[in-house]
């Protein structure tokens, strides 16, 4: 596996256009940055984060047309949700952070884990919005990804959810919902209600 700066290092002298590298999380973003600092001075281009946790003013400086040849270092914000603009290179480490419900605890919490296909196809989609673009992918090509994304209502906590759908008059049993979660999930959503009263 290669580090997004021995990437950069190789992909910019051999390419034109903004990088757009996807990054897991803010830390690892932060840390990304740090290392690439060297190798983005000796390339002349600047480092830009860009991640759910920043200010508007810095998500809007990373979603801003720029002369200098930029590289943004996004969590997967950028893979649908935001347009990062002159993209010709995506460099992805093939990772994610995801909420996932933990039934012990009763609560969301944040997992590291692989992309699927259908998430990596869309990243690399990015680097040819404009015209042909470059992709270059930090994971052994050996590696199996399952093929698309879970949904939502399948991984995170549905107290909320169910709160809202009582809240409106309507029963969670009988409830058309798109996409059904399991009774055994509504059924610990509607314990845990009863416990907080």
């Amino acid at each position: 596996n290669q580090t997004v700066s021995r990437a950069l290092d190789e992909m910019l002298p051999a390419t034109h256009g903004q990088v757009l590298c996807f990054l897991p999380g803010a830390g690892e973003i932060e840390r990304a940055t740090q290392d690439a600092v060297t190798v983005a001075s000796a390339h002349d281009v600047e480092l830009v984060p860009l991640h759910g946790s920043l200010d508007a003013d810095a998500q809007d400086r990373a979603l801003q047309p720029s002369i200098r040849r930029r590289v943004v270092l996004a969590t997967n914000i950028a893979e649908t949700s935001l347009t990062v603009p002159g993209v010709a290179v995506v460099i992805d480490t093939g990772l994610q952070k995801v909420a996932r419900y933990d039934a012990e605890r009763a609560i969301d919490e944040l997992v590291l884990e692989r992309v699927t296909l259908d998430s990596a196809d869309q990243r690399a989609g990015r680097a040819a919005r404009l015209g042909p673009g470059v992709v270059r992918r930090l994971w052994d090509e050996r590696d199996r990804l399952r093929p698309e994304r879970e949904p939502e209502i399948r991984r995170v906590d549905l107290a909320a959810t169910l709160l809202g759908i009582l809240a409106a008059g309507n029963r969670p049993e009988a409830f058309a919902w798109y996409e059904a979660p399991s009774p055994d999930r509504i059924e610990a959503a509607l314990s845990l209600l009863r416990r907080l009263g």
